[in-house]
């Protein structure tokens, strides 16, 4: 049925519906005004004549009402600290510091000093969505022998300064109430004279993880060719004891790996030391789970700011990938120290070679390479033909090297494992090298590694280690 308008009775001619003319005025409006807009914006970057003198001394681009320098109390922090870093200005650097947290950035400074560095950086990773006072920051430097990937050399961090970064969390001023819009101009309609901005200032800083020997007290510190060797005030006749060792290690570990066929672009390491078994355990874990596993050592892989950022020096490198490492010997190393630094050395080179991400491949990519070095190197004699690693090899396969098999209380077996699949993959005419940077970057580990390779499948592994 379709509903028609009812006739007037007065006589008058039917009066007509508005809401088409009144549809028809807006869009008129509504032109009128984009008009006026278009005009406006034509006004303020219609192009001018180039002003002449340095660039420097150019105007910043932009919207005319947005000046560049007018910056926040969190701009103003991170740009101030790491202007005084590039400077090297200690008293710069501590003048963003308040409370405990002077005594603690005082701290990372003199140790990290200590270390040697040319190039630091600190640059927030997140905030706390409901306290703004809290944060996490990438904070490091560029300490001796990091990686400096050449211009031309179609590394993705080629000419870059890579820092040797950690995560911290750091507690900061709380930022000033925001004032309303109306609050701004006088009754006569001018503009209030306003409180100049302040920076913020860091109250507190403190390792977001584990600490690192740099955190817990002064450092004594060694330099030979290959390696900068430290540990705590209190055991300086152990550094001491053990520097030499420690550059003989670097240098068979360098001759190891370019005896495979790999390139890495760093020429040392930075190690620390300690006969502390809870002091060692402590920098490892932290407050976190300890492994069954026995540790003599280990490598850790550190960071980088997470993207590009106004205050950071334009040469830092940023990204999600890992930036160096850190290597920490600790008591168990002591009737194995070649060894264990060449093992920890291994991995530092790998880490370089193939950075990883959030994302790490299994464990069993990294030990088994560097269990490998260990046997090419002639440091340890490959134990995988023992009944043990066959048993664990022939009934759990893959599994004889998983994460957890490898920080068990059996984790000698894992390892063993894991370095006969490298020795395996040689023997098949594999490059270890390329296997080791392949089965990194593939998230996949050897597992993956092994899916796309039929001559060096898992099963073909079981049955030659069974055959040895």
């Amino acid at each position: 049925m379709t509903q028609t308008a009812a006739t007037p009775t007065d006589g008058r001619a039917p009066r007509r519906r508005s809401a088409a003319r009144t549809t028809q005025i807006i869009i008129a409006a509504v032109g009128v005004f984009a008009l006026l807009l278009t005009g406006v914006y034509a006004a303020v970057s219609w192009p001018r004549p180039p002003e002449a003198g340095p660039v420097a001394d150019l105007p910043a681009r932009g919207m005319p009402w947005l000046p560049f320098d007018n910056q926040s109390p969190d701009d103003m922090l991170w740009q101030g600290v790491n202007d005084a870093l590039i400077a090297k200005d200690r008293e710069a650097f501590l003048s963003y510091a308040s409370g405990e947290a002077v005594d603690q950035l005082a701290q990372w400074w003199d140790n990290t000093t200590a270390i040697g560095w040319d190039t630091a950086a600190m640059s927030p990773r997140w905030r706390d969505s409901e306290d703004d006072t809290k944060a996490q920051v990438v904070l490091g430097a560029q300490f001796g022998f990091a990686a400096k990937p050449l211009r031309g050399s179609g590394d993705q961090d080629a000419d870059l300064q890579l820092i040797q970064g950690l995560p911290y969390s750091v507690t900061l001023t709380p930022l000033p109430e925001r004032t309303r819009s109306f609050d701004a101009y006088n009754d006569d309609g001018s503009l209030r004279e306003q409180e100049p901005v302040e920076a913020r200032k860091i109250t507190s800083l403190a390792p977001a993880y584990s600490p690192n020997p740099w955190d817990e007290g002064a450092l004594h510190v060694v330099r030979r060719d290959h390696v900068v060797l430290f540990g705590m005030a209190d055991e300086t006749a152990l550094v001491d004891a053990t520097a030499d060792e420690a550059e003989a290690s670097a240098v068979i570990a360098l001759d190891a790996i370019r005896s495979l066929g790999g390139e890495v672009p760093q020429e040392g390491f930075v190690a620390a030391i300690t006969d502390d078994a809870e002091r060692f355990a402590r920098w490892e874990f932290g407050n976190g789970k300890r492994w069954d596993l026995d540790v003599a050592g280990y490598a850790r892989p550190t960071i980088r700011p997470i993207q590009i950022e106004p205050w950071l020096d334009a040469g830092v490198a940023t990204g999600p990938d890992t930036s160096g490492t850190i290597i920490t010997m600790g008591p168990l190393s002591a009737t194995q120290r070649t060894q264990t630094f060449v093992h920890e050395f291994a991995h530092a080179l790998h880490f370089t070679a193939a950075p990883g991400s959030v994302d790490e491949p299994p464990r069993a990519v990294m030990e088994g390479f560097a269990r490998y070095v260990e046997w090419s190197a002639g440091l340890s004699e490959p134990r995988y033909t023992s009944d043990e690693v066959r048993q664990a090899v022939a009934t759990r396969g893959a599994g004889a090297f998983d994460d957890e098999a490898l920080t068990s209380e059996a984790g000698g077996i894992a390892y063993e494992a894991a370095g006969s699949y490298y020795a395996f993959a040689a023997e098949k005419g594999h490059s270890p090298w390329e296997l080791a940077l392949d089965s990194r970057s593939g998230f996949a580990g050897l597992v993956g590694y092994s899916e796309l390779h039929d001559d060096v499948s898992i099963p073909a592994w079981q049955q030659w280690l069974a055959a040895q």
